[in-house]
């Protein structure tokens, strides 16, 4: 009878931030597959992406269905997730991982299989998603009264995760009108939630340490808006260069304030510290691509990429042993 009790409380509490762990490692599979183009399709890079990729795909399978069932049989659960002031802003770490897997595939899939209509419906589904988890969001926010000290860099991803859309989207041709409807959403949102975040950061108090780990975030959508950027506009200009070096600083930055994390006791937020770097790692071989012998931007690539791996590695290590003792399915 304990056993069941606790198996229904581990369902009931199964963490939406989980989601966050497939961004990461998806996130390092493109990351791998962009260093193969920039390195001349070097074999190890290509297989290592592939590895990345259906790791990824494995796990968001996994993590899907486990969140599923939390649906069906705890719904009031998942309700409370989707009024928490905090986890509501995962919930779009769900449609940024479809994004994410179906923008490594979409190369590798011929438009003449059956498998391509899976890829394309993978991205239309969960592009609508997005945009439907972003309308939420912002209602929410703007019916409920929230609250300042909660406000963190996690904010920007049901917003900035319209960037994704573009990433994914050019892989697939999809038409680009919705590519920039969704791009523009995200640039818009992302400055504005950069100032209101910047303002809480450095007027109001510091941000409790379990949502420490979300500042490496501020990496992520100047990065992706390069990306986006180059694959919508088929060019670099001096803008995507100076949102590149924002997101230059913010790495720096939190390099700087390294001691800060290392001192942080262990929680699903850890993952917030993956797909960022990946971003950074992706733009950096991007650039590296585009200009051939500016090899500064491939060593911060590779840079980036080292980080991010050595990252999933350890965050993995610690969020296999919390799921193995049963900490990952308490409140955090």
């Amino acid at each position: 009878m304990q056993e069941n009790i606790e198996k229904i409380s581990k369902l009931a509490n199964f963490p939406i931030v989980l989601f966050a762990s497939v961004m990461g490692i998806g996130g390092l599979s493109l990351a791998f597959k962009k260093a193969s183009v920039a390195f001349n399709h070097q074999a190890f890079l290509a297989w290592s992406a592939f590895i990345f990729a259906f790791l990824a795909f494995i796990i968001f399978t996994l993590l899907f269905v486990c969140y599923g069932a939390k649906i069906l049989y705890h719904f009031k659960a998942f309700k409370a997730d989707l009024t928490h002031q905090v986890k509501i802003n995962f919930l779009s770490s769900v449609p940024i991982s479809m994004l994410i897997i179906t923008a490594f595939w979409s190369d590798f899939i011929s438009k003449e299989s059956g498998f391509w209509w899976v890829i394309l419906g993978s991205f239309y589904v969960a592009s609508a998603l997005q945009l439907i988890l972003s309308l939420y969001v912002m209602s929410f926010w703007f019916r409920e009264s929230m609250k300042s000290s909660l406000l963190s860099p996690a904010w920007f991803i049901p917003i900035v995760g319209n960037l994704i859309v573009p990433l994914s989207g050019t892989f697939i041709n999809a038409p680009k009108d919705i590519l920039l409807f969704f791009f523009s959403i995200g640039c818009f949102f992302w400055i504005i939630l950069s100032a209101m975040i910047m303002q809480r950061l450095i007027f109001e108090q510091s941000l409790e340490t379990k949502f420490i780990p979300t500042l490496f975030i501020f990496i992520a959508p100047p990065s992706i808006f390069v990306l986006d950027f180059h694959s919508l506009f088929q060019i670099h200009s001096i803008l995507s260069l100076m949102v590149y070096f924002i997101a230059l600083f913010f790495v720096l930055l939190l390099l700087f304030l390294g001691k800060i994390f290392s001192k942080l006791s262990f929680a699903p937020s850890w993952w917030a510290f993956t797909f960022p770097l990946c971003a950074f790692s992706i733009a950096s071989f991007d650039l590296f691509i585009t200009y051939k012998f500016e090899y500064f931007y491939g060593f911060l690539g590779i840079l980036a990429l080292i980080l991010a791996l050595f990252a999933v590695f350890f965050i993995s290590y610690k969020t296999l042993r919390a799921v193995a003792n049963g900490d990952i399915f308490k409140e955090h």
